[in-house]
């Protein structure tokens, strides 16, 4: 069972398979212990926030002056050691399932090792000082509790490896390219009188090669090349020449490489699928062993296998998903009778790079002609297209009101935006009805689809509740005669739409 849920989750077999230390391995992976590690990791990341100096402020204008709050000696830094804590707990407990040989292999655990020692001993020192440090080193190496803890910036880290020897030559080359640039713009744009090239981008030589920088990312390209174009045309050449060799060949360069070079990824890929084909192999040769131990087979039997029932009995114990288990399941008892072979039993686990096919619930069957017709034309993938335009056209109205009216101040806008809306609403709830009937209230959910698009009916309609009541009170027939003391009240409704009068 461990060794199969090693291969589910890319994990290495090295580590110890012994009883005890298999219930340990099981403990460490179970779901509660890794959220109470990913928990740890959030939190010490998150101190930097409220730590000391905070800069938690309304505004971060610095002509208002707030009282910024920092905690008190002693907050933080026991939130702080109860993380390093996790993580020491963390780090003995995998030392301990892979065995001294492993973990000392593993540069990743040992850098880990390095980076709490250091942490707990800034840590010791800081208290010491009650807290006035100017340094805390260990907020350096925060970040690296979150790379050691995913395998995903691990891989990404091996490929950054990777690139920087193919991408240093083109980086020099950039480098050389910005250093001539700067010498030649610093002696063509010489200090004359009202030469605002010089003043405003070639002034010396540090503003030189901010402002060509600068311009190699287009971030300032025309402005820096405006004043000296508008002296002389001909400096105009200058720029043309660095824009073209510069950010059109050597930055298209420098991406080709990068791009060629991180394919490298692809061989990190092809190490976790190596750790899968190998937890299964070892999950195989275990089980095969434990079958001839119960199971005497015949001489001519050369093949290995093992029973179709002792598979079914292990994957009931792996904690996987559960349509994966059932696909595996299912494969199992309609291919093989019996036995299982070794290829078999290695194809078995393909099912895990499938797609899940989700099934829908049945239509409900309506006996009325009308909701047989509702469930015909609400069905159909083109009342999704049409829904699409009407919500389409709520946005193009919605802009047109707002262009209409951007001049005016809140106060003096008309009700049109609400009026608008409302009706809008008031179809997309129709729509979302019909829909419900159509498909039944199980299948409607089912949908991600449906659900997103009924949410967001739903608090439309909430927040536009008391506008959608008087557009609906005004299309239902009142009495011709309306008691005197109501009309001071309608009249407050009709004039500033103030719904709580209404009411």
């Amino acid at each position: 069972v461990v060794l199969i849920e090693d291969a589910i989750h890319y994990r290495s077999v090295n580590h110890r398979l012994d009883g005890r230390s298999i219930k340990l391995y099981r403990w460490y992976y179970s779901r509660i212990c890794q959220w109470g590690l990913n928990a740890g990791i959030f939190v010490i990341l998150a101190l930097a926030f409220i730590e000391k100096p905070s800069s938690l402020s309304v505004t971060s204008d610095l002509r208002f002056k707030h009282t910024l709050w920092n905690p008190p000696c002693g907050l933080t830094e026991v939130i702080e050691i109860i993380c390093l804590l996790v993580f020491t707990l963390d780090l003995v407990v995998k030392s301990y399932l892979i065995g001294r040989e492993e973990f000392l292999k593993c540069k990743w655990l040992v850098g880990y090792m390095v980076v709490i020692m250091v942490s707990v001993i800034d840590w010791t020192m800081s208290l010491s000082m009650t807290c006035d440090e100017t340094v805390r080193i260990r907020k350096l190496l925060r970040p690296f509790y979150l790379l050691q803890n995913s395998s995903l910036m691990k891989k990404s880290l091996k490929c950054i490896k990777r690139t920087l020897p193919g991408i240093t030559s083109v980086i020099l080359l950039v480098i050389l390219h910005l250093c001539l640039f700067t010498i030649f713009g610093m002696l063509l744009f010489a200090k004359r009188e009202e030469d605002m090239e010089r003043e405003l981008y070639f002034k010396n030589l540090s503003q030189s090669l901010t402002s060509l920088l600068v311009l190699l990312t287009t971030a300032n390209n025309p402005d820096v090349m405006t004043p000296a174009y508008t002296l002389h045309r001909g400096f105009s050449i200058f720029f043309i020449l660095f824009s073209g060799f510069g950010t059109y060949f050597l930055m298209n360069l420098l991406t080709a490489i990068i791009y060629n070079q991180f394919r490298g990824y692809l061989m990190s890929v092809q190490t976790s699928i190596l750790r899968r084909c190998m937890g299964i192999r070892a999950a195989f040769d275990l089980l095969h062993c434990q079958s001839h131990r119960d199971i005497t087979f015949s001489e001519d039997d050369t093949i290995e296998c093992i029973p179709v029932q002792t598979v079914q009995m292990v994957m009931k114990r792996v904690q996987m998903k559960d349509y994966y288990r059932e696909a595996i399941m299912k494969v199992t008892c309609q291919s093989y009778s019996g036995r299982i072979p070794r290829e078999a039993f290695q194809r078995l686990f393909d099912e895990l790079d499938k797609d899940r096919i989700k099934k829908h619930h049945p239509l409900p069957e309506y006996s009325s002609k009308f909701l047989q017709m509702v469930q015909y034309i609400f069905t159909k993938h083109s009342v999704t297209v049409v829904g699409n335009v009407v919500a389409l056209a709520n946005v193009v109205c919605i802009c047109i009101i707002l262009v209409i009216e951007c001049e005016k101040t809140v106060s003096e806008r008309e009700d049109y935006l609400e009026t608008v809306n409302c009706f809008f609403i008031l179809y997309y709830l129709l729509e979302m009805l019909l829909k419900m009937t159509a498909f039944g209230w199980k299948t409607y959910v089912s949908y991600g689809s449906n659900i997103f698009d009924g949410s967001l009916t739903v608090l439309l309609l909430v927040g536009h509740a008391d506008k959608s009541l008087i557009i609906v009170s005004s299309l239902i027939p009142h009495p011709k005669k309306i008691p005197f003391k109501y009309l001071p009240k309608l009249n407050l409704v009709q004039c500033h739409g103030c719904c709580m009068t209404y009411k």
